[in-house]
């Protein structure tokens, strides 16, 4: 037993005193110009002061003016902005699970590019992924903005429907 309990903190010691030091990191020089050559079109959200993607909306337009030197900064810009928007952000109405669950896949494609390195900005994986980012985002506006249609138009129905209506009282 005290053999056992002996190898144990020998091999525990031996492993936390690597001599190996970590290797420095380079910055890494990417051509400065425009990643994107067309610019993607984005599907805009009806924007109020209580809406929640008003500040990552403005983010994203931003997005396809973006040079390389700057995308990566501006990549963790809109993640953060997507992250800190959860389901209690939501308006009630539209707090259902297909509205969320296209939001998630837009904040796991932003997550997903975040993390590249600018060297990777050229490779066809970085390109596409990027492209992912944008149909994620105009997937989940068009929802946005057809369930908050729908919703409108059924408030509009019902308003119509609870109206009284005024009959005159013959004397």
């Amino acid at each position: 037993m005290k053999r056992v309990l002996l190898l144990f903190f020998v091999i525990i010691a031996s492993c936390s005193q690597s001599g190996e030091k970590a290797p420095t990191i380079e910055p890494i020089n990417v051509e400065n110009k425009v990643f994107f050559d067309n610019k993607p079109q984005l599907t805009p959200i009806p924007l109020g002061e209580e809406q929640p993607f008003t500040s990552l909306f403005a983010q994203l337009e931003e997005l396809p003016n973006a040079d390389t030197n700057t995308l990566q900064q501006q990549l963790e810009s809109i993640a953060d902005e997507a992250n800190r928007i959860s389901e209690k952000n939501f308006p009630d109405q539209l707090r259902i699970p297909q509205l969320l669950s296209r939001y998630k896949v837009f904040r796991t494609r932003v997550g997903i590019v975040r993390f590249a390195n600018p060297s990777q900005y050229a490779d066809s994986s970085f390109v596409k992924g990027m492209d992912d980012v944008i149909i994620a985002w105009n997937v989940f506006a068009d929802h946005y903005n057809r369930i908050a249609k729908e919703l409108d138009q059924d408030q509009v129905s019902v308003q119509k429907r609870s109206i009284p209506t005024i009959q005159a009282v013959d004397q």
